[in-house]
């Protein structure tokens, strides 16, 4: 269990309140050493407030760290730590949570970027709405960081806020679900000060779906949740990234942590909450079976492949909204020897 540290641990003797940074960046970063220095970049030039950038390394092999440290010798705002084993994101947040001394946590991961003004705005949010977490559209970017147009959900041409409670949550970050969008890839910032009343940190054993556990936990919490539509962090495209991929063992770890969200939803005493986690858990059963056939079709086991889709009907659906067209051929010819056969 990750022990945040109180505000004694925080400040030293002799250190006055105006030290205390607006904001703290965590950024758990994995061999990302070509854009690392951008998203560094990005969270010093916030305008109209105090930063300080904490990145955690999490034993890269590329050089990243490298980079940081460059960057840490010329400003003092930059604090690397190094992981001398590969945990994932979670445990680096954690790391970087330890260090934190800023009246916000604001999460950036180390191949995106935000905009200047992008952590005033939220910080003035927060505070016209009695927020404890807030957070923003974003815009998917290329490799190269050029923009795409492509936002997480529609925005509007005046800017608008909505609340996002735990059923609304949940429901909205359904594994392969309905919604268009999942509100759980929303990088959010939280007051440091909720986070400490009520012990929160990342789960430490999730390769993904990290971010979509932490806001849980702030929301089962009684954390008040706002989102704006303004896109003002920029979320990069590229090969390799853990984000959207899904393996076997993703899913057998989003089913242990399901367990624990239900759990937590009982306590939360909310009728809603807990029908959103039933629902949730139908989907995670779904996307298992989809995610299955799927692995066994990559690994060139097809007729295996046909078998699970068609003794699993109820991923139906997943096949024919995600499937490639040549993916589906190639079913449709080993359904057929199977029925056949």
């Amino acid at each position: 269990m990750l022990s945040l540290l109180s505000d004694t641990d925080r400040v030293k003797d002799g250190d006055d309140d105006a030290r205390v940074p607006d904001a703290s960046f965590i950024v758990a970063a994995f061999n990302v050493a070509p854009f690392i220095e951008e998203a560094i970049h990005s969270a010093l030039a916030q305008s109209g407030v105090s930063v300080e950038v904490i990145v955690v390394d999490d034993a890269s092999t590329d050089g990243t760290a490298d980079v940081v440290e460059r960057l840490a010798a010329k400003d003092p705002r930059i604090i690397l730590l190094r992981q001398t084993q590969n945990a994932g994101p979670g445990a680096a947040r954690n790391a970087a949570l330890k260090r934190a001394r800023g009246r916000w946590i604001c999460i950036l991961d180390g191949d995106d970027y935000i905009l200047p003004e992008r952590t005033s705005a939220l910080i003035a949010c927060a505070g016209a709405t009695r927020a404890d977490v807030v957070g923003d559209n974003f815009e998917r970017v290329s490799y190269e960081g050029e923009p795409t147009g492509c936002l997480l959900f529609p925005s509007a041409r005046v800017p608008f806020l909505f609340s996002v409670d735990a059923p609304k949550f949940i429901s909205a970050n359904e594994v392969l679900g309905k919604e268009a969008f999942s509100l759980g890839a929303i990088k959010v910032m939280v007051r440091s000060e909720f986070l400490r009343k009520h012990s929160i940190w990342h789960l430490e054993d999730l390769p993904v779906g990290e971010d979509f556990q932490f806001i849980l936990a702030c929301l089962f919490q009684g954390a008040r949740f706002v989102v704006t539509s303004e896109p003002g962090y920029k979320y990069r495209l590229r090969p390799g990234s853990q984000s959207w991929r899904l393996t076997d063992e993703h899913m057998t770890k989003l089913h242990i942590a399901h367990t624990a969200i239900a759990a937590d939803a009982a306590r939360y005493g909310n009728s809603d909450a807990v029908q959103a986690v039933r629902s949730y858990g139908d989907a995670l059963f779904r996307t298992t079976d989809f995610v299955t056939a799927v692995s066994l079709a990559k690994a060139g086991l097809w007729k295996n492949a046909a078998l699970s889709a068609l003794t699993h009907p109820h991923a139906w659906p997943l096949f024919i909204k995600y499937g490639s067209q040549a993916l589906m051929n190639r079913f449709r010819r080993s359904v057929s020897q199977v029925q056949s056969g």
